[in-house]
């Protein structure tokens, strides 16, 4: 395979280098900033910066720059710690033994609030709805507008004061005639004397017996075995002004005796009788069902008052080792009497099963219906969801809906769905910290987040953004460009100013990028398909896709683009993947409906790499899911002080009572209880992190001890191991994808989503290959600089080279760029998308007259045409 080289002439231009922030416009003036002094934390070099308030400040840099290290770990971490300071007593006595930032000072530094891919607190029961706060507008929303439906038989409840129904009735025109009565017996079996004696003694002289007016003397015995209604008439009588009084004690007298039930027959133009029925209490005037108050926790999963009792608010139910749904609350998780609340006749669940885009237009319309009261009352709720609708609709999440689990979020809608409360918030003075916003989003839809992200600055906060997006960066105020290099090699700021300063710096990565002086390398020469060998999936039908036919050529590098909600991960993570894992005998998930998949023959084996987490507790970290830690035991288990002592090779796991340290049981963290805050995790008093007890420190290989080992980097790891063949080669392939700047033994809870897919990714790469085996990775950029990225093209270049076939879904086009054959689907999100617009090489794709792919590959590869 044939690649342009990476490097070039830069071009001369005219200098657009400008002074640094410092000596710029008031939004960066040095005495309204952030200023950061002496920064040490993980692996900055002491180092100094200022931010700018009011102002969008980008920090970007290779993987491992010290990026995070600086914005979450230093800025935010300080403004956290203050946060807790100014706490009751109860949570300040926890704060000695709370980490503080490595850094000598922070002056000026704001309320910080961060916003990051991490799921947090997130659990089955959070939702995009939860997550966003709508669903606490939508609850009070119902409560208050709401139109109660009886469970059982579907009518209509309403509750109305004595007042409210004798205006109603006062309000008829004129000379209408109506007869008031009180329900005494609605549909129920029985020959009712008891009822007939007690109209009597009322001083009533009528009744209405299944919809016929008889005399109480002249009513005819009544089949006990038969429903029957039975209604007492109180009053005949004309509206006129002066049978106000009249009327007024007509129904007062209906209620009493009908338990709070009163009915009228009015009489229209025409000669015709309507019967209508009101109210006093929340119960039904069909079948007599009570219910209780609508209050806003009504509609709460999270609450016994509106959980359903069947599934406890989860939707779901557990069978026989898998969930399925609920056969109570069908999935809406609430009990029938709040799903059975409508709103222009729809339940608080209907409204959150559909796409947001859809809400919205919903929302938009939803008070031409509402009275002049009901209007009002619905007004302020109204507008704080429509904000919200509206963010998320322009930052392309509109195929998502209120009631998607947040867990089932990528990092970048999970982000994006918070930065909704956030604007819908209205916070002024507050610094924002957010971590790559961009990710999972198609550069279509980059302008609408960025105009999001310049909206929140422009309302008088500070927003530092970690981002390695270039049009973000260009949208910057002030861009930070940190290095040099991973680990060691990185901590210090290269370049810092306008984004045109960092592109004129010679000394910076990115703007060397940026000015297209360095580029992510484009193929020469495509891998064409092989006759015959395609692997198709038929007339898929998962989600929104419309019956699309997928040809994906066996042994090339393929792309699949398109808007994000245009149907990519359901073509191939919930229909490709399990599909092809059923022919192979692996076990998977049910592939989505599709038609039948051919070409599976040319494959033996399928790794899907995706960016779930490698493990969900401190205990986990690279060196554990790679099985190096495992060859790192066996190593130490063989020196002679080992033997001696009689320690094998468990003695060198955390996991092993044996060799870790009892007081924080091998985690090297002990866990604080903050109660009212999250709970805490600090370094372990006893081993001081280092996770194994003395005696087990004491064995040592080479001068290190294993808990050396793991507090090494994977690029210093491979050096120290460089005459142990079995772990060199697990840890040069972690550092063929980028990852050498990690811990060992870093915790996976603190690694983002792409690092861990570039950890399985690597970890696969460790492996012998057959040269027929199918790789599956979903956005294997995330988190990448352009360096990085051109660093992993070459690794899955050199897979497919071995035979293999790689299919990537990406909306990194330098990515893109390089794939041998692209399938994008589209043309939109949602309803609007489901369709394969284009397959074949990227130069057919950027021809594309459909979707929204075409024009940006089309520029990239213009760009490099136009380059070499």
């Amino acid at each position: 395979m044939k690649t342009k080289p990476t490097t070039r002439k830069r071009t001369t231009r005219p200098s657009k280098r400008t002074p640094k922030p410092s000596s710029k416009s008031k939004r960066t003036a040095s005495h309204d900033a952030i200023r950061i002094r002496g920064a040490r934390e993980h692996n900055l070099q002491n180092i100094d910066v200022e931010i700018p308030h009011n102002s969008l400040t980008v920090i970007t840099g290779v993987s491992g720059s010290g990026k995070s290290s600086l914005a979450f770990d230093t800025l935010f971490a300080e403004g956290q710690r203050q946060y807790i300071d100014s706490l009751s007593a109860y949570a300040r006595q926890f704060l000695d033994q709370i980490p503080r930032p490595d850094v000598e000072s922070i002056d000026g530094l704001a309320p910080t609030l961060a916003i990051d891919q991490k799921p947090g607190s997130t659990n089955g029961r959070s939702t995009v709805a939860t997550i966003s706060e709508i669903y606490d507008y939508l609850r009070l929303l119902y409560a208050r507008v709401g139109v109660p439906h009886c469970a059982h038989c579907n009518s209509a409840i309403a509750k109305q004061s004595p007042d409210a129904i004798v205006d109603s009735l006062a309000a008829l025109a004129p000379g209408t005639k109506l007869v008031v009565m009180a329900p005494m017996v609605r549909g129920r079996r029985g020959a009712h004397r008891e009822v007939f004696e007690s109209i009597q003694q009322a001083g009533l002289v009528r009744a209405r017996v299944d919809g016929e007016t008889y005399l109480l003397e002249e009513v005819p015995e009544l089949a006990p075995r038969k429903n029957h209604t039975i209604e007492a008439v109180i009053d005949r009588l004309v509206i006129r002004d002066e049978a106000d009084s009249r009327l007024r004690d007509s129904v007062l007298l209906a209620l009493r005796l009908g338990g709070g039930l009163a009915s009228s027959l009015i009489q229209d133009d025409a000669g015709d009788w309507h019967e209508s029925i009101y109210s006093t209490a929340m119960a039904c005037v069909e079948c007599g069902a009570s219910f209780e108050e609508i209050e806003p926790r009504t509609f709460s999963f999270n609450s016994p008052y509106g959980a359903c009792r069947t599934c406890d608010g989860l939707g779901r139910i557990a069978v026989d080792d898998h969930t399925t749904e609920c056969p109570d609350c069908h999935g809406g998780r609430l009990r029938k009497e709040a799903l059975s609340v409508t709103i222009n006749g729809l339940g608080i669940h209907q409204v959150c099963g559909m796409p947001l885009g859809e809400t919205a237009d919903w929302f938009a319309g939803i008070d031409k219906t509402f009275s002049p009261l009901h209007a009002a009352v619905a007004a302020p709720i109204t507008s704080e969801v429509s904000k919200r609708l509206a963010f998320l609709k322009r930052v392309g999440v509109t195929y998502l809906t209120l009631d998607r689990s947040a867990d089932s979020l990528s990092g970048g809608e999970l982000q994006r769905v918070r930065l909704a409360t956030s604007i819908g918030s209205g916070l002024v003075g507050v610094c924002y910290v957010l971590d790559e916003p961009s990710i999972g989003l198609h550069p279509a839809d980059h302008d609408q987040l960025i105009r999001c992200i310049t909206d929140l600055r422009d309302q008088g906060n500070t927003v530092v953004v970690v981002e390695h997006d270039e049009a973000t960066m260009r949208s910057a105020d002030v861009l930070i460009d940190m290095g040099e290099g991973a680990g060691q090699l990185g901590g210090k700021i290269i370049s810092h100013g306008t984004p045109a300063h960092v592109e004129e710096d010679p000394k910076s990565l990115t703007g060397q990028y940026l000015s297209g002086a360095k580029s992510v390398p484009v193929p020469d020469e495509r891998r064409q398909p092989v006759e015959g060998q395609w692997l198709t999936l038929r007339d898929v039908q998962t989600h929104n896709l419309k019956k699309v036919t997928a040809k994906f050529p066996v042994g090339l590098f393929i792309g699949v683009s398109g808007v994000s909600g245009s149907g990519k991960s359901s073509l191939v993570n919930d229909t490709l993947a399990p599909a092809v894992a059923d022919y192979l005998g692996l076990k998977s998930e049910t592939p989505g409906p599709h038609g039948g998949i051919t070409g599976v023959e040319y494959l033996d084996k399928m790794i899907a790499i995706d960016q779930s987490p490698i493990g969900r507790s401190p205990r986990s970290c690279p060196a554990t899911y790679s099985g190096v830690l495992d060859e790192v035991r066996k190593v130490f288990a063989a020196t002679r002080e080992a033997k001696t002592r009689g320690f094998n090779s468990s003695r060198f796991s955390f996991n092993s009572a044996a060799g870790r340290c009892e007081l924080c049981k091998g985690l090297g963290v002990e866990r604080i209880e903050m109660n009212f805050l999250s709970d805490l995790f600090v370094t372990c008093t006893r081993c001081g992190g280092k996770r194994f007890n003395r005696q087990t420190l004491q064995v040592r290989f080479k001068g290190a001890s294993v808990a050396d080992v793991l507090a090494m980097s994977i690029d210093e790891a491979a050096a120290f191991f460089e005459n142990v063949p079995r772990i060199h080669r697990q840890l040069a392939s972690l550092q063929a994808v980028g990852l050498g700047y990690l811990g060992l033994g870093q915790s996976s809870t603190t690694l983002s989503g792409g690092e861990a897919q570039r950890i399985k990714l690597g970890t696969e790469l460790a492996r012998v290959s057959t040269g027929r085996t199918l790789y599956l990775l979903d956005e294997p950029t995330t988190g990448l600089h352009f360096q990085d990225i051109e660093r992993l093209v070459q690794v899955l270049q050199r897979l497919v080279d071995a035979g293999n076939t790689v299919i990537v879904i990406e909306h990194q086009f330098d990515l893109l760029a390089a794939c041998d054959w692209i399938i994008d689907v589209g043309p939109s999100g949602g309803v609007g998308g489901g369709e394969i617009v284009a397959q074949g090489p990227p130069e057919l794709i950027a021809e594309s007259e459909k979707g929204a792919t075409a024009p940006y590959l089309a520029a990239v590869l213009e760009k490099a045409a136009r380059d070499w």
